[in-house]
């Protein structure tokens, strides 16, 4: 299990364009749960959903004395843009302390405050 999360750790630092990624965490036989990791520059964004059914959980995040209410992350592509709210965004390094939680007990992490959708 080390030497997986290892290159997932590689992979993890990897971004693209302008300082991006987005990553889908599961279990190599089950779509679900699943954890996905929106990266910019040093700003993240984590959905986690428990099932198919679920709308999912979103980060809570803490940005205050920004102008706009949301911030551009990137999906599918580094140029294909999505608004995330502010209030939702985290730092990197807890994003990467939360997908490890995720990556070893593939459940919620607890790391981080959590909002259903």
């Amino acid at each position: 299990m080390q030497i997986i999360f290892l290159n997932f750790q590689k992979y993890y630092k990897k971004k693209y364009g302008d300082g991006v990624n987005e990553f889908w965490i599961t279990n190599n036989t089950q779509e679900n749960p699943c954890l996905v990791v929106l990266v910019n520059k040093e700003m993240a964004n984590l959905t986690y959903f428990p099932d198919e059914e679920s709308l999912g959980f979103q980060s809570v995040g803490r940005q205050t004395g920004q102008t706009n209410e949301y911030c551009i992350f990137y999906t599918n592509t580094p140029e294909e843009e999505i608004e995330i709210r502010r209030d939702s965004i985290i730092s990197v390094d807890k994003a990467f302390e939360a997908a490890k939680k995720f990556f070893y007990k593939r459940e919620m992490p607890d790391n981080i405050e959590w909002t259903e959708n």
